[in-house]
C-alpha cells in the first residue's frame, strides 16, 4: 500500500493522497504541479485538510502555495529551512522530510521577503507564473471636457495584469467620467486608453451602484447567464461556479430585483466572473449598503484579488471599505491625479 510517505514513481514530482488512495499526481516542474493541484481542488468535494501531500522539493514559495491551498499533512524529499519556518509560523506541525537544506537555489526564493504574508506570496507567484485573469490597463494623457469645463486634465496611469486600485475624489471630481471614458461611453478630446496594448474594448465588466428600479422579473441565474458567450458549451457549469464563488448559489431561482443591495452586488460580481471579465470597473458598489453588506463585498473583492486576479479599478469614497481592502489609491482632484 502506498501513502504520502512512500517513494513516488519515476518522473512524478507531486502526489496527493486521500487516506491511501492517490487522488492527484503531476510530473510538472517548478511550482506548476501546485498550481495544477489548485485547479483540481476547485472541483474536489472532500475535506482538503484531510489530504496528504508528497512533494519532491520545497522552498518558501512551494510551502506558501501548499499552505494557501489548505494542505496540512506534508512530506517533502528536500525542504529548505525557510520553508520549515513558514510552516511553523502557519501552525502546521505535520511536516516530514528526508533531507533539509539551508536554502533552495532559485531566483524566485530570493524575491520572497520575510514580511510577505502567505496570501501575498501566493499572489506574487501567480503573477510571476503569468496565471492572472487580468489585463493591462493603460490611460495616457487623457483630456475630457463638458463644454468649457475641463473635468479630466492630462490623466495618465496604468494597472498591470491582476493589479487592483482604488480611485478616490470628491463628488463631481470626474471619477465616473473617467470610468465612462474607459468604457467607451464618452469620447475624450485627446489621449489614449489601451487594453493589453490595444484600443479594442473587450473582456471588461462594469458594476455600478445598486439600482432601486425593478423593471421586469429575471432570476439570478438568468442575470448571470446573460453575460456568457452563447458559444460556450458549459454555460450551466459557468453559472453555477460563478454563483458559488460569490456565495449566492442558494439564490439562483430568486427574482434578481427582489434581492437586498448586498445580495444584488454579489450577483453582479458573479455575472462578471461568469462572463470571464479580465478588467472590473466598479463605481461605488457599496453605496447605500449597510455595514454588514459593505464588509461582505469588501471581503469578496479582496478574495478575488488573490484568486481569479482580474484587474480591478474601484471608484469609492467608502473610507472604511478602502481601509479594509488596503489597495493602492489614486486621488482625483481638480482634473488631476494626486
Amino acid at each position: 500500500m502506498k501513502d504520502y510517505h512512500s517513494r513516488m514513481e519515476n518522473g512524478t514530482t507531486l502526489a496527493v493522497f486521500e487516506g491511501e488512495t492517490l487522488v492527484f499526481s503531476s510530473k510538472g516542474k517548478w511550482l506548476h504541479p501546485l498550481f495544477e493541484l489548485e485547479g483540481f481542488l476547485r472541483s474536489y468535494d472532500g475535506d482538503v485538510s484531510a489530504l496528504s501531500l508528497h512533494d519532491t522539493i520545497q522552498g518558501r514559495a512551494a510551502a506558501a502555495l501548499t499552505i494557501y491551498l489548505g494542505i496540512v499533512h506534508v512530506n517533502v524529499d528536500l525542504i529548505s529551512e525557510p520553508a520549515l519556518e513558514l510552516y511553523r509560523k502557519s501552525g502546521i506541525e505535520d511536516v516530514s522530510f528526508r533531507t533539509r537544506t539551508e536554502k533552495i537555489l532559485c531566483c524566485t526564493e530570493d524575491l520572497i521577503t520575510d514580511d510577505m504574508s502567505v496570501p501575498e506570496i501566493y499572489r506574487f507567484l501567480r503573477k510571476k507564473a503569468n496565471l492572472t485573469d487580468g489585463m493591462q490597463l493603460s490611460v495616457e494623457h487623457l483630456v475630457f471636457s463638458y463644454g468649457e469645463r475641463r473635468v479630466l486634465d492630462d490623466i495618465s496611469f496604468s494597472l498591470e495584469k491582476g493589479d487592483a486600485c482604488i480611485l478616490t475624489g470628491e463628488n463631481g471630481s470626474g471619477k465616473s467620467t473617467l470610468l465612462s471614458c474607459i468604457l467607451g461611453l464618452l469620447k475624450p478630446q485627446s489621449g489614449t486608453i489601451l487594453f493589453d496594448g490595444s484600443a479594442a474594448l473587450k473582456d471588461v465588466a462594469y458594476v455600478k451602484q445598486i439600482q432601486s428600479v425593478k423593471p421586469f422579473p429575471l432570476s439570478v441565474s438568468e442575470v448571470v447567464r446573460m453575460a456568457i458567450d452563447k458559444r460556450e458549451k458549459n454555460i450551466d457549469e459557468l453559472v453555477e461556479l460563478a454563483l458559488r464563488r460569490t456565495g449566492v448559489y442558494h439564490l439562483k431561482e430568486r427574482n434578481y430585483f427582489t434581492l437586498s443591495g448586498g445580495e444584488g452586488q454579489k450577483v453582479n460580481l458573479a455575472r462578471a466572473l461568469a462572463g470571464k471579465a479580465r478588467l472590473l470597473l466598479l463605481d461605488e458598489p457599496t453605496a447605500s449598503l449597510d455595514s454588514e453588506s459593505r464588509n461582505s463585498i469588501a471581503d469578496l473583492l479582496s478574495s478575488l484579488r488573490f484568486s481569479e486576479m482580474p484587474t480591478i479599478l474601484l471608484v469609492s469614497h467608502d473610507r472604511e471599505m478602502n481601509s479594509r481592502l488596503g489597495w493602492p489609491e489614486l486621488h482625483l482632484e481638480g482634473g488631476h491625479l494626486a
